[in-house]
């Protein structure tokens, strides 16, 4: 049962309704379902031999030698942050291979071979560079509640007999690289299917970890946005309002209709595409986003997407929806200054109009329920609002 959604709980993480994008949870079930929708995804065929994974086995001193020299992108940005394990946890790994035991595989993108992104070991990696790199005392690892080598409880790397440094550096590890010319739909499913145990990576989580640290920046500065934080809350989970503003570029942007992809892929390629524009479209395309949340925020405070619908026991208010969001803030984007200064003047009967649609139209509803990646139900939901929106102008 979804609980009811209050913005004055600033201090939690406020979960949204995400209908048919629905964000994983922990749990191998949801990684199977990850799976299957990752099976969805690759809608494109491709030729073989753009997809290029080499395996190399290399020593554990060539990795650690690219993370002094800060040629591994730990990527703290990407939500499945470097530094989750606990001191037991990366005291077990090291133990491991002090006492030679097999490391699982490391997965890197090396399609710039001077900046290698992490796919799969993440945590590996934060482990041993706080064991052996890391130079500020308070953050550096000491070992402890080791198994079999508890002489070495309380010890940091230098510590350590020169026997067991080398037994470090000499530690076979496998990598395997995916290289230069690989499709980026591709390296999503290789993510996918790396990262199926423990936390399973979404949507947005794996776009996040593929793309620039520019745009990283980009969105993560517009999901901070005063308005937006106002609308949905100051604090969501797993980089929902990232997703939010995505959705958002992309149907202002492009026309959903004319698409022949879903959604996620849809929002994949908006990706690429603001990888690609000038630092003035971006501009120009932050102030727009900036200009449609203030907006929504002005016709419907801290109602703005949630689905409200009313029956015989009073309004329900249910969570933050993504599908209100996206409809709602491109049609309020669209408008004039003078269209909007009447539709506020109007917020009232906006309101309850809108809850009235939600509660007694059934398709309305549903499009932005069920099966929302329809483009029937795509088509339902902004030919609704927008017919909403010019009663009330015009009435």
């Amino acid at each position: 049962m979804k609980r009811m959604l209050s913005l004055n709980e600033s201090e939690e993480k406020i979960e949204i309704e995400f209908n048919d994008e629905n964000l994983p949870v922990d749990g191998a079930d949801d990684a199977v379902k990850n799976l299957i929708e990752e099976e969805k995804l690759l809608e494109r065929s491709f030729d073989p031999t753009f997809i290029n994974i080499i395996q190399r086995q290399d020593t554990l001193r060539n990795v650690i030698d690219r993370l002094k020299n800060d040629e591994i992108d730990m990527n703290t940005d990407f939500q499945r942050e470097a530094g989750l394990w606990d001191a037991v946890k990366m005291s077990r790994l090291i133990e491991s291979i002090l006492i030679r035991f097999p490391l699982p595989s490391f997965y890197f993108d090396a399609t710039n071979d001077d900046k290698w992104l992490v796919v799969d070991g993440l945590q590996r990696l934060s482990s041993i560079r706080k064991f052996i790199i890391e130079n500020n005392p308070s953050e550096k690892l000491r070992l402890r509640s080791l198994e079999y080598l508890d002489i070495f409880t309380g010890k940091t790397y230098e510590d350590l007999p020169r026997t067991y440094q080398r037994r470090i550096d000499e530690c076979s590890v496998t990598l395997f690289l995916i290289q230069p010319g690989t499709p980026d739909e591709v390296k999503f499913s290789i993510f996918r299917r790396v990262n199926t145990g423990g936390l399973t990576l979404n949507f947005q989580e794996i776009r996040n970890a593929l793309t620039s640290q520019k745009l990283r920046n980009y969105l993560r500065e517009l999901a901070g946005d005063t308005y937006m934080k106002k609308t949905i809350g100051a604090k969501t989970k797993r980089m929902q309002d990232q997703e939010l503003v995505l959705r958002f570029l992309a149907f202002y942007a492009n026309d959903y209709r004319q698409s022949k992809k879903n959604i996620t892929v849809f929002l994949d390629e908006m990706m690429k595409k603001l990888e690609k524009m000038s630092q003035t479209e971006l501009d120009n395309l932050a102030e727009i986003f900036r200009s449609s949340v203030k907006r929504s925020w002005d016709v419907f405070g801290d109602t703005a997407f949630e689905k409200i619908t009313e029956n015989g026991s009073g309004i329900r208010r249910n969570l933050k929806n993504s599908t209100l969001f996206e409809v709602w803030t491109v049609a309020l984007a669209r408008l004039s200054e003078e269209e909007m200064k009447t539709l506020e003047a109007k917020k009232a009967v906006l309101q309850e109009k809108h809850i009235q649609l939600m509660s007694e139209d059934d398709m309305y509803f549903q499009s932005i329920t069920f099966s929302t990646q329809k483009k029937s139900f795509y088509q339902i939901r902004c030919d609704r609002v927008q017919k909403l929106i010019d009663e009330v102008l015009h009435a």
